[in-house]
């Protein structure tokens, strides 16, 4: 069975010391957030294991908020702020590299087989080589579209799978 990670909009900040009557007052006025599938849990993590070793600056950025990530943690409005930068800064280093780099410094983190799979779907999704970002669009597409309705909403986001 392979698990998923999900991101859906939280509540707003504080959500998790709520008790049953405030948790009764906000789902009676707002419906949950639709989760949204980002990939599966292997692939989170060889995800932000990517980011780490291939995108310094973004590295830099995510290291306050990896333990919440890995361990799927809810993130309050200024995480979300700062998962933001940290993103489009890693998509940014990630577009400069050829998808062959994420096989280099792989330390058995993933499988070859998984890696260069992941690189050939990028390849004939695209027509072309492909970058390290091509490699993760999806997921970058993913967590941007939770992180952008979380920002208009002014609140963080919920790992969940709903």
């Amino acid at each position: 069975m392979d698990v998923s990670v999900y991101l859906s909009v939280s509540p707003p900040d504080g959500f998790t010391k709520w008790g049953e009557p405030e948790w009764e007052r906000w789902l009676r006025d707002h419906p949950w957030e639709s989760a949204e599938r980002i990939c599966s849990r292997g692939d989170w993590a060889i995800f932000l294991y990517q980011i780490r070793v291939h995108a310094e600056r973004a590295k830099k950025l995510l290291e306050p908020h990896l333990e919440a990530l890995v361990n799927e943690r809810a993130l309050d409005t200024q995480a979300c702020d700062d998962l933001r930068i940290a993103l489009q800064t890693a998509r940014e280093e990630l577009a400069l590299k050829p998808a062959a780099a994420l096989m280099q410094h792989n330390n058995n983190f993933a499988s070859v087989e998984d890696l260069e799979s992941m690189i050939f779907a990028a390849q004939e999704r695209l027509g072309r080589l492909p970058t390290a970002a091509d490699v993760w669009e999806d997921v970058f597409d993913g967590v941007a579209k939770v992180l952008a309705d979380a920002g208009q909403a002014k609140r963080g986001i919920y790992f969940g799978n709903v």
